[in-house]
């Protein structure tokens, strides 16, 4: 796995529909770290859940499909769309109907099968609840182990239920965009589902960590709700600028 991978697996990259009630609002931040590599790498990354809509920061490019980077993802669920922040006044703004347009064209410029047929998930054979449970910033969570593809490899995810969002279109793009660009092996309903949430993932090797995504915090009072909504003076791009973008960067 990749570093930069790992936010999109997440929250990602990481969803949930319903209008269930007493949904979190706060803002969650992270630290992604990968000891493997050379330079111990490391990356923070935030998310700010605020009614119906979702802020995703980091502190690294955001590689959010094949030609794309973003410093910042807006999940807007009341307006069904997306705003790609890609300088400090300007951003991209892509409904949910563009994005999956988009993505099927930048398929076929690659060659690439655009329907790709999803085989049921083996939960009961790669999925364990281990009985284990700790606090995490005051809430208890419980161990989930998902088996690697050798016998000297797994994944601990610690859930909690007491943390509850609505992930909304953020699911539906990772349906048709993630799964196109990532392992199909780690199912996203494991970490990303309208029950629970996770505080911590740990990629385990020979019981030697080798990945790992941490919440340092769980902020429901101080957050800043303004990450939510679009500044009057931000400039906002089309689906034609971003096509011309994503042609840009492959040549």
């Amino acid at each position: 796995m990749k570093i930069v991978s790992i936010p999109i697996l997440i929250f990602a990259l990481i969803l949930s529909f319903g209008t269930e009630r007493n949904l979190f609002e706060g803002e969650i931040s992270y630290l992604i770290q990968n000891p493997e590599s050379p330079a111990g790498e490391t990356a923070r990354l935030s998310l700010t859940f605020n009614n119906n809509r979702i802020f995703v920061d980091s502190n690294v490019s955001m590689n959010v499909m094949a030609g794309l980077s973003a410093r910042g993802v807006l999940v807007r669920n009341d307006l069904q769309d997306f705003i790609l922040i890609t300088d400090d006044k300007e951003g991209l703004k892509v409904a949910k109907s563009e994005l999956e347009n988009l993505v099927a064209l930048m398929n076929r410029m690659q060659g690439r099968q655009e329907v790709v047929e999803r085989k049921p998930f083996p939960w009961d054979e790669k999925v364990t609840e281990t009985g284990q449970t700790r606090q995490i910033h005051g809430y208890t969570s419980h161990e989930f182990r998902l088996k690697g593809d050798s016998e000297n490899e797994y994944i601990s995810v610690w859930l909690t239920d007491r943390i509850k969002v609505n992930w909304g279109v953020l699911l539906d793009a990772w349906y048709s965009t993630g799964t196109l660009q990532f392992d199909h092996e780690i199912p996203v309903e494991m970490v990303m589902n309208s029950n629970s949430f996770p505080l911590l993932i740990e990629v385990f090797r020979d019981e030697t960590v080798v990945m790992k995504a941490e919440a340092l915090s769980v902020n429901r009072s101080g957050f800043d709700r303004s990450k939510t909504s679009v500044p009057s003076d931000f400039k906002l791009l089309g689906l034609t600028d971003l096509m011309m973008n994503f042609f840009r960067q492959q040549r």
